[in-house]
């Protein structure tokens, strides 16, 4: 029998490379997009059924399962995927509450409700076969330790982490197997797209904002950047291997880190290091530093006060 598999945001990254390689080994893929100029791309790949999909949006996900329920049938579905998400770059200071809002619904709150709205074709899949069911949520070492100026991202990735284990003991409850994915820091569109955003999100904030946080922005930029020219890092068909074989294991295991960083943060840095060490590395790695503070706020005091011969002197 021909295994079912549903795969959130699968358009690009991730998504798409597990797509891809799920459609290429015989599964029937349910391939989530938004926007419909990614149809005609899912379409073309064979084994691929292309399903448009808000992952917020309650309609949406309701359709989306009828559709799925009328060609599965009682064969149900082996596997769920959630591993849409987007990224939200901004000072604390200036963080918009309706883009925070939007990232917790994408990264916490589509995981839970889809999942949730699936279980039907879940169980339907375990009642006729010996290997169960299982759902994997996609995670980041960012919900094992917090950073600057990601605020939600962090806080939605430590959510998701939290949301899974519990999700371990009421779906075990029915032969359901919940796993916890952390793929680490991955060459994706994503990547380009944080960069992205945190230029976007700097020029959207006051002058005195612009010229307090650009220093710190823009080495978070060019870490983003380097990283993203970084052989070291892993691209999402590596990514894509793994979790197929994840996915195709008898007895998943609940926890699983992709890749080194993503180890390094779960086993090293959180069990490890004492955390006023983690927060001295954080603060050396981002240039977090008193110098650099000060700089910035001098900066900062001199646009608001409006004395712009202190504001030239302090960028001399």
């Amino acid at each position: 029998m021909q295994k079912s598999i549903l795969i959130t945001g699968a358009s690009s990254g991730m998504g798409l490379a597990d797509t891809i390689l799920f459609a290429q080994n015989n599964y029937q893929v349910f391939a989530t997009y938004r926007n419909s100029k990614d149809e005609d791309k899912l379409k073309k790949i064979k084994n691929v059924y292309p399903v448009k999909m808000d992952v917020t949006n309650g309609d949406d996900i309701k359709q989306a399962f009828q559709k799925i329920s009328n060609i599965v049938g009682d064969n149900g579905l082996y596997a769920i995927i959630n591993n849409a998400g987007i990224m939200y770059t901004a000072p604390f200071e200036y963080a918009d509450e309706e883009r925070a809002r939007q990232m917790i619904e994408v990264n916490l709150m589509a995981p839970f409700k889809i999942t949730q709205t699936f279980i039907p074709l879940l169980k339907k899949y375990n009642a006729s076969n010996t290997i169960k069911a299982r759902v994997i949520n996609i995670a980041s070492w960012a919900g094992y330790i917090g950073q600057p100026f990601i605020p939600f991202y962090n806080a939605s990735k430590a959510g998701l982490i939290g949301l899974s284990e519990s999700m371990y003991y009421d779906l075990g409850l029915l032969d359901i197997h919940v796993v916890l994915a952390s793929p680490g820091v991955t060459r994706t569109s994503m990547l380009a797209k944080a960069t992205e955003d945190g230029d976007d999100n700097l020029k959207a904030l006051p002058k005195e904002g612009q010229v307090f946080y650009k220093p710190f922005l823009d080495h978070r930029k060019a870490m983003g950047e380097s990283s993203g020219n970084s052989k070291l890092l892993p691209t999402a068909d590596i990514l894509a291997k793994k979790l197929y074989k994840i996915v195709e294991s008898k007895k998943p295991k609940h926890k699983y880190n992709l890749a080194m960083d993503a180890a390094f943060m779960d086993k090293i840095m959180t069990k490890v290091i004492p955390l006023s060490w983690r927060f001295a590395m954080n603060k050396s790695v981002y240039k977090l530093n008193i110098k650099n503070s000060a700089k910035a706020f001098s900066q900062k005091a001199s646009i608001q006060s409006g004395d712009k011969k202190s504001f030239a002197v302090s960028n001399a």
